[in-house]
C-alpha cells in the first residue's frame, strides 16, 4: 500500500510521510488514515478560482500552513457529512470498523478489551443503573456536552451517555498511547506516562509549595484510568493528600467508583481517591472554593472541547487553583497532527463525529489560553524523549502551568544564585578593587540563602572565589546596629593591601521600601569614610530577585548608581537550621576551653547589665510582671561570680576510688570528666522572659555548651530584644535565637539538639516530651504546678508575716510565677483570723490589688476558674475591672472537684482550705500531683519533720518564701513527678544537668576481661580455691 502522504510547508506539494512519522500516530490518527486523496490540488484549484481570489485572495496569501490545513478540512467536512447522510450505513460501518479495530488490536497488544468489558456487563444492568443514580447530580449540562453525551462520539452511537462506552473505556485509555512506551506492557505504559506528566507538575509545586500534602483534582476524569495513575505517581513521589475526579458522564463516574473498590489493594493509601459527578466548567457546586487546590490535571480533555470552551475551563481551573498551584496539562499535540494527518483524514474525524470539535481545538492556542485565564506557562514539553527527538514528533504534548502567586515573604525563602551582573564598574571603583580584577569580580559566583520575617531576615551569603561565607541574623526595624560585614573588601581581591587597611565595624539598618517584596539596607562608613551605601533587595517574580547597589558621598553626590545583579532562586528549601548551624560550631571545639566559657559568662552579664532599663522597658510593654529587671540583674551578678570561682574545679577531671577487691584489680586510674552535650535548647516561658533565658544560658556555656534560645511569642517586644541583644554580645553565633511560635519548637527539636530545657505548662510539656523522643533528646522541665502552702496554728505575729508573705507574693507577680503559693491549708483554730488578716492586706493594696495579667486571653482563664466562686470570694470582688486585670482575691473552701483546686492558677487568687492539723494537710497534698513547691508555715519542729518526710515536692520551704528558695547556688532547683525534673537553673546542679559526665578508665596495662583477655585467676590473678570462686562469682 502506498504510504500516507503529508503536506509540505507550503501546502502545496505531497510528501510521502517517512516510517518515523508513522509511529508516533495513536490508534485514532491511523484509524483514520486512509487515503483521502491529493486534496492540497483540490484546494489549490478551487482557492485560484477567480472569485475566490477576488473574494478572499489576501486572506489565503496570510494563512500560515497549520491554518490552511484545517481550512482545507473544514471545507471537506460538510461534502463528508453529506456523504454520510445519503448512507447512514457507511457511517455506522465506519464507527464500527473504528471500534472493533480498536478491539482486534487491543488483543494482539494483550490488552483483554472485551473480556474486561464483559465482566463489568455481567454485574447487570440493574446494579449499574443503582450504582448510577446514587452518583449522579442534578446538572445543567453544557450546550456542547450534548454531542458528547448523547451524539456518536468516539465511535459510540451514543457517546459518553450509555454503558458500552463506559465498559470499553478502561481498555480503550490504555491502547491509545501504548506507543509511547512500546516496551512496557499497557498499564505500565499508561501509568509511565503519567508519572511523566505528574512529576513535571510536581517539580514545579514544589518551588512554591514544599510541603507533603497536595489536593487534587482530575477534570475529565472518565473512569478514573487518569486518576488511579496519578495516585500512583503521587504516592511513589511521597506526597500525601487526596484526589478527587470529576466528569460529566454519570456513565463513567459510576464506573469509575466500581473500579475504585476493584483496584483499591494498589495503593498504600496515602492519597485519597474519590469520584464525583461534576461539571468542570462550574466547580463550585462540587464544592470547590476558591484556591483551595494545589493541583489540577486536565488530561485528553480539550480535543473534545470548543475554542471557547477549552478558554472557559482554564479560567475556571485557575479560580480554583491556590496561588502557586499548578495545572498539568496532557492533550493531542495539534503540530503532529497537522504534520501528520492529511486534510481528509481530519475531516473525517470532525464528519463522523468521533471528535465534533477538532477543528476548533487544531485552532486553540493553548499557552495563550493559559495566559489569559491568569496562568503562566512554565513546561512545554512532551513524553518520552527518548523515543521522540521533538515536541513535532510525538503525539501528545505535555505543559505545566503555575497560578501566578502573589509575592510574600514565603517567596523569599531558599537558595538564590547569582544570574548576571549589569553596569557593576562603578561599584567596584568604589570598593577600590584594582583594574586587574575587575573581570573576576564581576564574574564572581554569588550565592544567597534567605529565611525572612516581617520585621528581620536571615541570610547564608557566600562568595566562594574570595572565601567568603557569613551567617548573620538582623533586623528590618529602621534601627541601626553592627553589619557583619567588614571593611573595605578591597583585600579580597588585592593580596599586597591587606597590611594597609584594618578591617572596621561598620553599622547598618533595613527598612521595608514596599512589603514585603523589597527592602533597603543602609550602611554608614561603608565601603569607606564619608561614604554611605545603599543596598536593595527586592523580588520582581517567584525565582527572580533585583539587587542594586548605590553609594553617596558626604556632598551627596552619587559615586555609584545602578549598579544591578540579578539572582535566580535555585530552591525553596529552607536555609540550615540555627540548631544545625550550632552542630557545626560545636564540632570545631571551641567552647571546650574553660577561657571560652568565662568569656561567655562574662558577655551575658553585660548584656543584661548594660541593658536593663531596655529590658525593664520591653518586659512593661508586654505587661510582664515585675517589669523591672534590676532585682535579676542582683541575682545574675551572684550567680556568674559563683560560676567563675568553681568553673575551673568543675569542669576538671574528678578522680574516683576502685572498688574491687585487690585480688582482681588491675593498674590504672578511674575517673569522670564533664563533658558538653553539644547544643542546647532553651524555651523559655512568658512570666520571665528574660531572666528564664539568661539564667539557663549561664548553665549550658558554663558546662560548654552551644545554645539556642527560644524567648516566648506571648512576649513580642522582650523576644525581639533578647534576639537584638543576643546577636549583638555574641557575634561569633555561639548563641542564637529564635523567635516564632510551635512550628519553631517543632523544628528545633527535629534538627535534634542534644538537651531541652522547657520552662512551661504541663499539658505543652508532654508534647515537648513526645518530640524529644524520637530522637532520645534528654529533657529538663521546670513546670510549676499547684503549690500548697500550710498555715499552721500560730501567733499573731507570726500570721501576719505569712500573710504579709503571700499576699505581697500574688501581688508583685500577679500570681504569674511557678513559686507562688497556689492554695493555702489552714489549720482550723487560726482559720478565721487567718482569713481576716488576709482581707485586710488586700484591702490595704488600694489600686495594687488589680493585678494586669500578660493578656486579655490568660486574664479570661483566670476568670473563668473564678466563675460560680464569687459567693466566696474575700474581699468582695471589684466593679469594672479591665479586660486585662484581675483583683487579688481570697476563696474561701471551695469546691475541691473545681478547677479551681485541680489546675494550677498561676494568677491573683487564692484558694483557702480549713484543715485540723498538719497531718491532714499532708494527706491532702499527697493526694495531688507532686507540686514544684511546698510551703510549712508552722513553729512546730515536728510538723517540719513531717512535710520533710512524708511529702514529695520539687522542693520543701519551711518557713520561708520562694525569694529564700532562689538564694543558694549551692542547691540545685527543680521539680518532681508533673512539676517537672531536672536543675536546669542554676548552680553546681545547672552545670551538671547540662553536662555528661563519662566515666574513664586508664589502665597503666591491658586490663582483660574474664571471658576475654583477663589470665585466670590460678595464673597469675589470685592463688587457691577460694580466690577462683570469687573471682567467678
Amino acid at each position: 500500500a502506498a504510504a500516507p502522504m503529508t503536506p509540505s510547508p507550503s501546502g502545496a506539494t505531497p510528501t510521502v510521510q517517512s516510517p518515523a512519522d508513522a509511529v508516533a500516530q495513536g490508534q485514532v490518527q491511523k484509524a483514520f488514515a486512509n487515503d483521502h486523496g491529493d486534496w492540497d490540488s483540490v484546494f489549490e484549484s478551487l482557492s485560484s478560482h477567480h472569485y475566490v481570489q477576488e473574494k478572499y485572495g489576501q486572506m489565503l496569501e496570510d494563512l500560515t500552513d497549520a491554518e490552511r490545513k484545517v481550512l482545507q478540512a473544514r471545507t471537506l467536512v460538510p461534502l463528508q457529512a453529506a456523504a454520510f447522510a445519503k448512507k447512514p450505513a457507511s457511517l455506522l460501518a465506519k464507527r464500527s470498523g473504528v471500534l472493533n479495530g480498536y478491539r482486534d488490536f487491543a488483543e494482539k497488544k494483550n490488552i483483554p478489551w472485551r473480556t474486561d468489558a464483559a465482566q463489568l456487563e455481567q454485574r447487570g444492568v440493574a446494579v449499574w443503573e443503582a450504582e448510577r443514580a446514587a452518583k449522579k447530580r442534578k446538572l445543567v449540562m453544557p450546550p456542547y456536552y450534548e454531542a458528547c453525551y448523547n451524539g456518536p462520539i468516539h465511535s459510540y452511537n451514543s457517546g459518553n451517555g450509555e454503558w458500552m462506552a463506559a465498559f470499553d473505556a478502561p481498555s480503550a485509555y490504555l491502547l491509545v498511547h501504548l506507543h509511547h512506551y512500546p516496551e512496557l506492557s499497557a498499564q505500565a505504559a499508561f501509568d509511565a506516562l503519567h508519572e511523566e506528566l505528574d512529576r513535571q507538575a510536581l517539580e514545579v509545586l514544589a518551588e512554591t509549595s514544599p510541603a507533603r500534602f497536595v489536593r487534587v483534582l482530575d477534570v475529565g476524569c472518565g473512569v478514573g484510568t487518569s486518576t488511579f495513575s496519578t495516585a500512583r505517581s503521587l504516592e511513589q513521589l511521597g506526597r500525601i493528600g487526596s484526589i478527587i475526579g470529576v466528569d460529566l458522564s454519570d456513565y463513567f463516574i459510576t464506573v469509575a467508583e466500581h473500579l475504585k473498590q476493584v483496584r483499591s489493594g494498589e495503593f498504600d493509601g496515602t492519597v485519597s481517591i474519590d469520584f464525583m459527578h461534576g461539571d468542570g466548567l462550574d466547580l463550585a457546586p462540587c464544592g470547590f472554593a476558591d484556591g483551595t487546590l494545589e493541583m489540577v490535571t486536565v488530561s485528553e480533555v480539550t480535543h473534545e472541547m470548543p475554542k471557547k470552551v477549552s478558554e472557559q475551563l482554564f479560567r475556571e481551573v485557575a479560580r480554583v487553583l491556590a496561588p502557586g498551584g499548578v495545572l498539568a496539562y496532557l492533550d493531542i499535540n495539534q503540530a503532529q497532527v497537522l504534520k501528520d494527518s492529511s486534510p481528509g483524514a481530519i475531516a473525517e474525524r470532525i464528519a463522523t463525529s468521533n471528535e465534533p470539535y477538532f477543528d476548533q481545538f487544531l485552532e486553540l492556542d493553548i499557552a495563550a489560553a493559559m495566559r489569559a485565564a491568569g496562568l503562566e506557562v512554565v513546561k512545554d514539553t512532551w513524553p518520552n524523549h527518548k523515543k521522540y527527538a521533538t515536541l513535532e514528533s510525538s503525539s501528545l504534548r505535555i505543559m505545566v502551568a503555575r497560578k501566578n502567586a502573589a509575592l510574600s515573604l514565603d517567596t523569599w525563602m531558599g537558595r538564590w544564585a547569582l544570574d548576571r551582573r549589569e553596569n557593576w564598574l562603578p561599584w567596584l571603583q568604589c570598593l577600590g578593587v584594582p583594574e586587574s580584577a575587575h573581570e573576576a569580580a564581576t564574574k564572581a559566583p554569588d550565592f544567597h540563602q534567605y529565611r525572612v520575617t516581617e520585621d528581620g531576615f536571615y541570610m547564608d551569603h557566600q562568595i566562594p572565589g574570595q572565601t567568603l561565607h557569613l551567617r548573620f541574623s538582623s533586623f528590618i526595624d529602621g534601627t541601626w546596629h553592627e553589619s557583619p560585614y567588614k571593611k573595605p573588601t578591597t583585600t579580597q581581591f588585592d593580596e599586597e593591601q591587606k597590611e594597609k587597611i584594618a578591617e572596621n565595624v561598620t553599622e547598618w539598618k533595613h527598612q521595608w521600601v514596599a512589603f514585603p517584596t523589597c527592602f533597603e539596607s543602609t550602611t554608614k562608613e561603608f565601603p569607606f569614610p564619608g561614604k554611605t551605601l545603599v543596598l536593595r533587595r527586592e523580588l520582581i517574580g517567584l525565582d527572580t530577585m533585583k539587587y542594586s547597589v548605590q553609594v553617596t558621598s558626604e556632598d551627596g553626590s552619587l559615586a555609584a548608581e545602578n549598579c544591578i545583579a540579578y539572582y535566580k532562586k535555585t530552591s525553596t528549601e529552607p536555609p540550615v537550621s540555627v540548631a544545625v548551624e550550632l552542630k557545626e560550631r560545636f564540632a570545631t571545639g571551641l567552647s571546650r576551653s574553660l577561657e571560652w566559657r568565662q568569656e561567655a559568662l562574662s558577655k551575658i552579664l553585660a548584656l543584661a547589665e548594660e541593658n536593663m532599663d531596655a529590658i525593664s522597658a520591653a518586659q512593661a510593654e508586654d505587661h510582664v510582671s515585675p517589669s523591672a529587671f534590676m532585682g535579676a540583674i542582683m541575682m545574675m551578678k551572684s550567680a556568674v561570680a559563683f560560676y567563675k570561682a568553681n568553673l575551673a574545679s568543675w569542669v576538671a577531671a574528678q578522680a574516683k576510688d576502685e572498688t574491687l577487691p585487690p585480688f582482681l584489680r588491675t593498674e590504672g586510674d578511674w575517673e569522670v570528666v564533664p563533658e558538653p552535650k553539644g547544643v542546647g535548647l532553651v524555651v523559655a516561658p512568658w512570666n520571665a522572659p528574660v531572666l528564664l533565658c539568661l539564667l539557663p544560658l549561664m548553665g549550658m556555656v558554663a558546662a560548654g555548651n552551644l545554645c539556642v534560645l527560644k524567648p516566648s511569642e506571648t512576649a513580642k517586644a522582650t523576644s525581639r530584644l533578647i534576639a537584638k541583644l543576643i546577636t549583638k554580645y555574641f557575634p561569633g553565633r555561639e548563641v542564637l535565637v529564635a523567635e516564632g511560635g510551635p512550628e519553631v519548637v517543632v523544628e528545633l527539636i527535629n534538627t535534634p539538639v542534644d538537651h531541652i530545657l522547657f520552662t512551661g505548662g504541663g499539658s505543652i510539656a508532654k508534647k515537648i516530651l513526645a518530640l524529644a523522643a524520637k530522637h532520645i533528646t534528654p529533657v529538663s522541665l521546670e513546670l510549676g504546678g499547684k503549690n500548697p502552702c500550710f498555715v499552721d496554728a500560730s501567733d499573731a505575729e507570726n500570721l501576719a508575716l505569712y500573710v504579709a508573705e503571700i499576699v505581697g507574693t500574688k501581688s508583685y507577680f500577679g500570681g504569674q510565677f511557678c513559686q507562688a503559693h497556689d492554695y493555702c491549708l489552714v489549720h482550723e483554730k487560726v482559720f478565721d483570723q487567718f482569713l481576716e488578716l488576709l482581707e485586710e492586706k488586700i484591702n490595704a493594696l488600694g489600686p495594687r490589688r488589680s493585678c494586669q495579667m500578660i493578656n486579655a486571653g490568660h486574664a479570661q482563664r483566670i476568670k473563668a476558674m473564678l466563675a460560680g466562686h464569687e459567693k466566696i470570694a474575700r474581699p468582695p470582688l471589684p466593679e469594672g475591672e479591665a479586660e486585662d486585670e484581675v483583683p487579688v482575691t481570697v476563696l474561701v473552701c471551695p469546691d475541691l472537684n473545681s478547677e479551681l483546686m485541680k489546675e494550677e492558677v498561676f494568677g491573683p487568687l487564692l484558694p483557702i482550705v480549713r484543715v485540723a492539723s498538719a497531718a491532714e494537710a499532708i494527706e491532702f497534698v499527697k493526694g495531688r500531683p507532686k507540686p514544684l513547691v511546698t510551703y510549712c508555715y508552722s513553729q512546730d519542729e515536728a510538723a517540719w519533720a513531717a512535710f520533710r518526710d512524708a511529702t514529695s515536692s520539687g522542693n520543701l520551704s519551711i518557713n520561708a518564701g520562694p525569694q529564700r528558695m532562689q538564694s543558694n547556688l549551692n542547691v540545685g532547683f527543680g521539680g518532681v513527678g508533673d512539676s517537672g525534673f531536672g536543675y536546669s537553673i542554676w548552680g553546681r546542679a545547672a552545670f551538671d544537668d547540662y553536662s555528661h559526665h563519662k566515666a574513664v578508665f586508664t589502665g597503666k596495662k591491658f586490663a582483660g576481661s574474664a571471658w576475654g583477655a583477663a589470665p585466670p585467676p590460678g595464673k597469675g590473678g589470685g592463688k587457691g580455691k577460694e580466690t577462683e570462686d570469687a573471682a567467678k562469682k
